[in-house]
């Protein structure tokens, strides 16, 4: 029945073709001749001679053929129906117990119910319950749609429902937990008290406070079956997903398991894939099993467990999460056996950043918390030995421990980018992005993975988490129709231990000339006396609505500044120059001074002498 079907399929356009053909030819002698044309004898036109009555011959074979073959085509079609369904109704009558044809996906409870009239009744309930539709996970369609479940998406979702109170937002993201914040993962939780720390993920800050790492409870967000029900909006959900491929002329993203969800709008905020060093990805699957990427909730458990369970960590990586963990675990190391290494081949601790003396000072910090540190140390090779981590330096020198933590950097999560066709910056990474994070029309980028434009100090692309905050705020606002350029600059601090930390703006490189300008600590100078008095263990919470119009000096008399006193940081302003102009500030041991080192970066000037300008943090009161 096949080849008849093909059959029609090429001679049908045939027929037609020479049928039209034969009133072309008529009409066309009419209109030439300008008259109408005798009638032909019907004895005549059949007699075949040349012109059209071998193509009416022709015409007349073809359509005969055609029916012929689509009569027998119906006949064997008819035929195959019957056969089947003969086939079908014998097959049913074979078996035991006869069930109604009808209903063939009732044979179990049918069979149930021929054995006990009892269950008769339930067996009648249970066709009903099959056609019912599976209840649907998440939504097809969202307004606005974020991938990422981090600071800068949560940041975005709350920017957005507060420019658009019915917004209907929802959050994908591969992890399994709802947004939350880093950095207590690498800070507070590694000296809580409580032992269920790892289970809560609530810890106290340095002011006492407790509080979760989580924004919000589970009850603030609204589930995603329900995100398109609710009658005024709401922020949901996605956890344990991933996407996989954006369509951007199409306006849909693919999960990993092939589900496609529409947007109107569009946030990627995907963060950053921890770095791993080479010769540990070589080293084979011993050396892997033992080696920690430090990033997330699973991470922090993970590495908790090991601290208690083994004898020896060695951290590689000198900067904010290498040393935040070495002084942590240090910390730790002095109630239990644990051995604690931290090495980098920088000469000091966050060499890359602060100048060598601050360097130096921080290093002797960290090694009085119980950490052997071993600065320029290169590693040549990593292997596993006798139960134990072998890592060998290039200058010859083995160390031997029981787990390792990479602390070398963050790669920024950009898989997207070449399903979206959206650019990715060659010199910072991340995706590329104006001035007010936008990508493409409806698409934004913000936190980690977005390279920007900042309008007072160029392209950047920063790691911290005042930035998500800052990014994933502003993004939402354009999302909205804001259309604000980036030119909030954001800030970033590291703490090591309750004791000593540092606030930042700009750009911080070591290679920068500095001038740093020191005064003697007191006790309020801590981070922990910082948050007694905001209120709050995440500073940039506190400080990033702040502003300093006309930042005034302190009206008392204050000592001449002495810059790099010896061993003696207490406190102090770091001032980075480029061009004669500050476009980075660090404050050390200075808290809630933020807005008025954000307005010296802002105003862009050459300052003859910075001593003065350090006076405007007031440094010097007690």
């Amino acid at each position: 029945m096949w080849t008849c079907k093909n059959l029609w399929k090429k001679l049908a356009p045939l027929a037609r073709s020479s049928s039209t053909l034969c009133r072309q030819n008529a009409r066309g002698v009419l209109f030439n001749n300008e008259r109408r044309l005798p009638l032909v004898p019907q004895a005549h036109m059949s007699s075949g001679t040349p012109g059209s009555g071998g193509d009416n011959n022709l015409y007349y074979l073809l359509v005969g053929a055609t029916c012929v073959g689509g009569g027998f085509y119906a006949y064997r079609t008819i035929k195959g129906d019957k056969e089947r369904y003969q086939e079908r109704i014998n097959e049913i009558a074979s078996r035991p117990n006869k069930v109604v044809p009808e209903q063939p996906i009732t044979e179990a409870p049918g069979e149930q119910a021929a054995e006990t009239p009892q269950a008769a009744e339930p067996a009648t309930v249970a066709p009903a319950e099959v056609p019912a539709p599976t209840p649907v996970e998440f939504p097809s369609h969202a307004p606005y749609l974020l991938i990422g479940g981090g600071t800068a998406s949560f940041a975005a979702a709350r920017s957005i429902r507060a420019r658009d109170p019915g917004a209907r937002v929802l959050i994908i993201t591969d992890e399994p937990d709802l947004p939350y914040m880093r950095p207590p993962l690498s800070k507070e939780l590694w000296f809580s008290d409580d032992p269920s720390v790892v289970d809560t993920l609530r810890f106290k800050q340095w002011n006492g406070k407790e509080r979760s790492i989580y924004f919000q409870p589970p009850s603030f967000y609204v589930s995603p079956q329900d995100l398109e029900k609710v009658e005024n909006g709401g922020v949901a959900v996605l956890t344990g997903k991933k996407v996989v491929h954006m369509d951007v002329r199409g306006n849909k993203v693919t999960l990993s398991d092939d589900t496609e969800i529409s947007y109107d709008k569009c946030l990627i905020a995907t963060g950053g894939i921890p770095r791993n060093l080479q010769v540990i990805e070589r080293a084979g699957e011993e050396v892997t099993k033992r080696t920690t990427l430090f990033r997330k909730v699973e991470d922090f458990k993970a590495l908790d467990k090991v601290s208690r369970d083994t004898k020896s960590i060695t951290i590689i990586g000198g900067g904010f999460l290498g040393s935040e963990l070495a002084c942590a675990l240090g910390r730790r190391s002095a109630d239990s056996d644990l051995e604690v290494i931290q090495m980098f081949p920088e000469k000091g601790n966050m060499g890359k950043v602060l100048p060598e003396y601050l360097s130096n000072w921080t290093t002797a910090k960290v090694k009085s918390e119980g950490v052997a540190v071993i600065t320029e140390a290169l590693v040549k090779a990593v292997s596993f030995k006798d139960g134990k981590v072998e890592i060998k330096l290039k200058d010859g020198r083995v160390v031997k421990t029981d787990h390792i933590v990479a602390a070398v950097g963050l790669e920024p999560s950009v898989e997207l980018a070449k399903s979206a066709g959206l650019e990715v910056d060659s010199d910072f990474g991340g995706f590329r992005v104006n001035a007010e994070l936008q990508a493409r029309s409806n698409i934004w980028v913000a936190g980690d993975a977005a390279c920007f434009y900042d309008i007072r100090l160029g392209r950047r692309r920063v790691e911290h988490h005042d930035h998500a905050v800052v990014s994933g705020r502003l993004a939402g606002e354009n999302m909205t129709g804001a259309n604000k350029p980036y030119w909030h600059q954001s800030m970033f601090w590291s703490d090591l231990g309750p004791d000593v930390g540092y606030e930042a703006i700009g750009i911080v490189d070591s290679s920068l000339p500095t001038v740093g300008v020191f005064a003697k600590a007191t006790a309020k100078d801590t981070p922990k006396a910082a948050t007694e008095k905001s209120g709050t263990g995440i500073r940039s919470e506190s400080e990033t609505e702040g502003t300093a119009n006309s930042p005034v000096a302190s009206s008392t008399p204050e000592p001449p500044p002495v810059p790099e006193q010896k061993d003696n940081y207490g406190k102090g302003v770091i001032f980075y120059l480029r061009d004669k102009v500050v476009v980075g500030i660090i404050l050390w041991n200075v808290f809630n001074r933020m807005p008025v080192a954000r307005k010296i970066i802002k105003d862009g000037e050459e300052h003859a002498d910075l001593n003065e300008v350090a006076k405007l943090f007031n440094i010097h009161d007690d």
